[in-house]
């Protein structure tokens, strides 16, 4: 039998067998990545790929490293002092195990991908709260869930065959040698040590010198791993460093799926810690007023008091239509995308245009989901990770921030449209409880193209022509959130007139002209062309109607190879009515969603009128304006947030951030 310094070692083997398996593995799923994505590498170096895989390789030293040591203290520490342990088995099932889940999230990252542009990320904490329902059957109807399922369990199979025998091969076992002494004892005969050849210290000092050795060379190991390849955090790599090359693809490609988890992990902690902020009253105060704020005393809404001192509109709009439409990006009425820009957003490119429009050039929406834009239209504050559609102090009081308080107040009744259903995310008691009169959904609504996420565009836009066909004369708000522009994009978009012959052959090469991208494409064209439709004829029924074009976010968006986030990341906003000037905006305008509710005040509002708002309107031009992950300065270059941006700006979104959170968990009233 072995005696415990050769069960020791028999046990490192392994631990270094399990050190190549995983780090081969988590290389081999970073290579097929880019292999499936490799449409988006054309304008990418050699050099830059390999540097990708490099990074990622010592990245995945933690993952690796921490799987290690999994194994060897719950199978090689315990199997040194305990002879009968069956470590190698232990180490087999379990690594089995997590061979098994490696290959789900892998398999998992690329529709996820597909659908977000990133590897795991916060939607994961925001999808808790979606219609789960919608989800599973688009993924299964739009992504092929089903094929990518059933090729993880037969990978997944298959590489567990692998592991079992790679870390069985070769291995010498406690049963394994003749003359075995079941009582354990580690004396050995002559003829013991010599049928078992695992080396061992033999001497007292020998054995000594090899533990003090193994002792620091495990912990020099571990410092090593623990930096991903490093011994400080000087030169360490980890998920919020990653990024050090020019394409997302390639960036993301450097997380394997458990360090994605791990920054889903801290992104959810950061944001519990928001969940328990506690400012003194003095601290508000400071906070409030570095912010631009000028505290009462009182109440927080209040400390933000904005008066109207010039009237910009002769006549004061009887309705707003702000239509945030689903996926509705910047990117088609760029010019680098003329074609096909110019026939997809016909509609948003022409009232752009028009002599009674202004816009801005560039524009930052709240995040990279629906919700969050939802979100930062009702309360009026920046994105700070915490759910104000479920938080207890949302339904106690509106926010005086947010667009329904705001235009009540200067007289419109508020009315909220969504073409989904109004289970989904609270949607419906959270507009109700922010200061909408009315709330319409897709189960009032009758339509021939719904699907699981609600009615067709044309169909909701009907609704709300017919509805405000029983109601003029009466001074409305209607905010439209649209949802054609989303998986599974199953309407008809041919029979409704879309024209894929204008479009495919007329994509740049960052853009793929495939069945599949041309019918998403399709449904760009149909949710602006049914736009514009109504737009037109609300326009002829009320002459005074002003109209907000924007959209909710436009990360979405599948580019055949990468592209910057000045194109991938940017949404439009336009002003369109009777009496707007194109010059009252500065043609290099740039902004965030949230200033549309102060730039309506401003634009429906009479002289002496007063709102609230945490940021100015667009018509006092920011030095610069951020979201969830990034910001936009006069540079005109979208840039992440970082340690490198300039100390005011990091100052000025910490606090803009803790004043949101601290509003969201403790209300209006500043104790």
């Amino acid at each position: 039998m072995m005696n415990r310094w050769q069960r020791l070692f028999e046990g490192i083997r392994t631990e270094i067998k399990v050190f190549i398996f995983f780090s081969a593995l988590l290389t081999a799923f970073r290579i097929v990545f880019l292999a499936v994505f490799q449409s988006q590498l054309a304008s990418v170096t050699m050099e830059n790929i390999l540097t990708s895989l490099w990074l990622g390789f010592r990245l995945s030293l933690k993952t690796v490293g921490s799987l290690c040591l999994l194994g060897f203290l719950g199978g090689t520490l315990v199997y040194t002092f305990v002879p009968k342990w069956p470590s190698l088995r232990i180490k087999q099932v379990l690594y089995s195990i997590v061979t098994v889940l490696l290959t789900f999230l892998f398999l998992g990252r690329i529709p996820f991908y597909k659908i977000f542009n990133s590897s795991y990320n916060a939607m994961l904490i925001n999808g808790k709260n979606d219609d789960i329902s919608a989800i599973v059957n688009t993924a299964i109807n739009e992504y092929n869930a089903l094929m990518y399922i059933v090729g993880a369990v037969v990978l997944s199979a298959a590489l567990c065959w692998f592991l079992v025998r790679f870390l069985g091969w070769g291995a010498k076992k406690y049963s394994d040698y003749v003359g075995n002494d079941l009582s354990g004892s580690d004396q050995l005969s002559a003829s013991e040590q010599v049928s078992c050849p695992t080396w061992y210290p033999k001497t007292k000092k020998m054995q000594w010198m090899t533990g003090i050795g193994l002792t620091v060379g495990i912990a020099v190991l571990g410092l090593f791993f623990r930096f991903g390849g490093a011994f400080s955090y000087t030169n360490s790599i980890n998920w919020e460093s990653a990024a050090r090359l020019s394409s997302n693809l390639l960036n993301e490609n450097i997380l394997d799926d458990v360090q994605a988890l791990y920054r889903v992990k801290s992104i959810a902690k950061r944001t519990a810690e928001l969940e328990v902020i506690n400012l003194t009253p003095q601290e508000l105060n400071e906070k409030i007023t570095a912010v631009g704020g000028k505290p009462n005393g009182t109440n927080f809404d209040g400390s933000f008091t904005r008066t109207i001192t010039t009237e910009r509109l002769a006549e004061q709009p009887q309705s707003i239509n702000i239509v945030l439409g689903e996926s509705y990006g910047l990117w088609p009425f760029l010019s680098e995308y003329n074609e096909p820009g110019a026939y997809l957003v016909e509609q948003g490119r022409k009232y752009a245009a028009s002599p009674q429009a202004m816009s801005t050039q560039l524009a930052l929406a709240q995040g990279t989901g629906t919700m969050p834009a939802i979100n930062g239209l009702l309360t009026g504050m920046p994105d700070t990770g915490l759910y104000p559609n479920y938080e207890g102090e949302s339904f106690k009081q509106p926010y005086g921030l947010g667009i329904g308080p705001v235009m009540k107040k200067l007289g419109y009744k508020t009315v909220f449209w969504y073409g989904g259903f109004s289970t989904w995310q609270n949607v419906k008691n959270f507009a109700l409880s922010q200061g909408f009169d009315e709330f319409h959904d897709a189960s009032e609504m009758s339509s021939e193209d719904g699907n699981a996420w609600g009615v067709g565009d044309k169909d909701l836009f009907k609704a709300i022509s017919a509805y405000m066909d029983q109601h003029r004369g009466e001074k409305i708000l209607n905010v439209i959130m649209t949802t054609s522009n989303h998986p599974p994009y199953s309407i008809n978009v041919v029979k409704e007139g879309f024209d894929a012959s204008k479009v495919k052959g007329h994509v740049p090469d960052s853009i793929s002209d495939d069945e599949k991208q041309i019918n998403e494409m399709g449904h760009i064209w149909y949710a602006d062309h049914v736009m514009g439709n109504f737009i037109g004829n609300e326009e002829k029924a009320d002459p005074s109607a002003l109209f907000v074009i924007t959209g909710d976010h436009s990360e979405r968006f599948n580019f055949a190879r990468e592209v910057g986030p000045n194109v991938a990341s940017t949404i439009p906003i336009i002003f369109y009515g009777r009496g707007i000037h194109k010059d009252w905006l500065a043609p290099n305008a740039f902004g965030m969603s949230i200033q549309i509710i102060p730039t309506l005040a401003e634009l429906a509002g009479r002289p002496g009128q007063t709102y609230e708002a945490m940021v100015p309107s667009l018509f006092t031009q920011e030095e610069f304006v951020f979201n969830h992950r990034l910001y936009l300065d006069k540079n005109g270059k979208v840039l992440e947030q970082s340690a490198s941006m300039p100390q005011s700006y990091g100052d000025m979104i910490k606090n803009m951030r803790e004043l949101a959170a601290w509003r969201i968990k403790h209300g209006d009233s500043i104790k």
